[in-house]
């Protein structure tokens, strides 16, 4: 779909909300409504006469999404009762369940064709072409949606919900190169970055405890017996010859280690402090992957010699 006039005089809104209104529930459901026949491949209604398919089972396929979904509180069945008053509200746990709900129909939405009109029974037959064009106009349709309410969920070509991250950070994440001897330090950094892209509020926290563990981790990269040593090592390696960055960056790892001992990011005892604000979780994520980032460029340099 091409710009809308307001998108070209006045640019397309930031993409930072998530929250799901109505308005977007309503419009997911009704998209999901245009790909009907799409689904008739794994819940067929079959001709009478040759046993050719030539529609969608709808019955059959809200069962299924009922089975997978269990908390999806709205009938998604084509009619009226599927959708939301526009007086509603959607709770945290239904826009959850929408976001699987999407991910669902687009493992599911294959290419269909009318080909052959039977008039007795006064209904196309379908057949299914190899090609994934409608799986890609449903997300392209789906990612308008999200656009349009300046949403930061985004369907990817992998079929799994994301979210845009704040564009320093995705840059950051973009041209991070993990590359170092340490398969498991590798694994971390990787899983953590994974995780921050996820729409979850409990994946981000997944993803902050991981790149904690992978910062514990690098610190024991030269000298895995010695921590206090090896981390000393990194910091003047990673130093190089400005003059007293040394003495921040032993700061600034000083801090990184008490907001993890004092926060519960790595520890979960009751006298550590929650983090309440998703905002904040991402603020820390930030703060440390930008360590991270350079530390592994030392890293890498060091493990390619």
């Amino acid at each position: 779909m091409r710009d809308f006039f307001s998108e070209r005089e006045q640019g397309k809104k930031e993409l930072k909300s998530e929250t799901i209104c109505v308005a977007v529930y309503n419009g997911i459901i009704n998209t999901f409504g245009k790909y009907k026949k799409n689904f008739a491949l794994e819940f067929p209604i079959r001709c009478p006469d040759n046993d050719t398919i030539y529609d969608t089972n709808v019955q059959l396929l809200n069962v299924s999404i009922k089975s997978y979904i269990p908390g999806m509180k709205t009938p998604v069945e084509l009619k009226d009762n599927s959708y939301f008053d526009p007086e509603d509200e959607i709770e945290e746990n239904e826009k959850y369940n929408l976001l699987d709900f999407i991910e669902y129909c687009y493992s599911k939405i294959v290419d269909a064709e009318e080909w052959d009109y039977h008039s007795y029974w006064g209904h196309y037959h379908l057949r299914f072409p190899k090609t994934q064009d409608t799986r890609e106009a449903f997300r392209n349709e789906v990612n308008r949606i999200f656009e349009r309410n300046g949403l930061v969920f985004y369907l990817d070509e992998d079929g799994a919900i994301k979210r845009h991250l704040p564009a320093d950070m995705n840059n950051l994440l973009e041209n991070l190169i993990v590359h170092s001897s340490d398969d498991k330090l590798n694994e971390l950094v990787n899983n953590a970055i994974q995780y921050i892209r996820k729409p979850q509020a409990e994946s981000r926290s997944i993803a902050l405890e991981k790149i904690w563990d992978a910062f514990e981790r690098i610190k024991t990269f030269y000298v895995p017996a010695n921590k206090k040593a090896s981390a000393t090592q990194l910091v003047q390696s990673v130093s190089g010859q400005t003059d007293g960055f040394d003495n921040m960056l032993e700061i600034e790892f000083k801090n990184l280690t008490d907001i993890g001992n004092n926060y519960q990011i790595r520890h979960f005892e009751t006298n550590k402090i929650e983090i309440k604000s998703t905002k904040q979780v991402d603020y820390l994520f930030y703060r440390m992957i930008a360590l991270i980032d350079l530390c592994m460029s030392d890293i890498n340099v060091t493990t390619s010699v």
